[in-house]
């Protein structure tokens, strides 16, 4: 049996949804790079400029005019880390995770409403695949 049809379908099923739920993030009001820095904030805890740069795979510098704006609109807020007063720990504030979790709804009602009519074993057989391709996504890039 060939995985090359497979794989075409992930491929392409994978762009697609991301494309769409792309406009759901647009609709936060935010930009992506942005929503996703909140995001990383939100589920990850605090992180120095330095990890969200690592952790968003961008530079330093690029992370630094990202946190600046979040930081500007006061989605963010900038604190020595009590364990070196050297460095800084980026988080959220209220109003971040306010628009971070709003943002997190809207995906999950999106998602909810397209697996509506799929049935729950199906539901279960994604989601165990999905995590399985991430985990071995994750084992290529350390």
């Amino acid at each position: 049996m060939s995985t090359r049809q497979p794989i075409l379908t992930i491929n392409s099923t994978m762009t697609q949804l991301m494309r769409h739920i792309r406009r759901i993030d647009e609709q936060q009001g935010v930009g992506r790079a942005r929503l996703s820095v909140l995001a990383v904030l939100r589920f990850g805890g605090d992180h120095t400029l330095s990890e969200l740069a690592e952790t968003e795979m961008v530079s330093r510098a690029t992370m630094h005019h990202v946190v600046n704006g979040l930081e500007a609109d006061e989605l963010v807020r900038r604190r020595a880390d009590p364990a070196d007063g050297r460095r800084q720990l980026i988080s959220l504030t209220k109003e971040g995770r306010r628009k971070i979790d709003t943002a997190h709804r809207a995906r999950l009602s999106y998602l909810k409403t397209l697996t509506a009519n799929i049935s729950e074993e199906d539901l279960i057989v994604t989601a165990n695949t999905l995590d399985a391709m991430r985990n071995a996504s994750w084992a290529q890039v350390e």
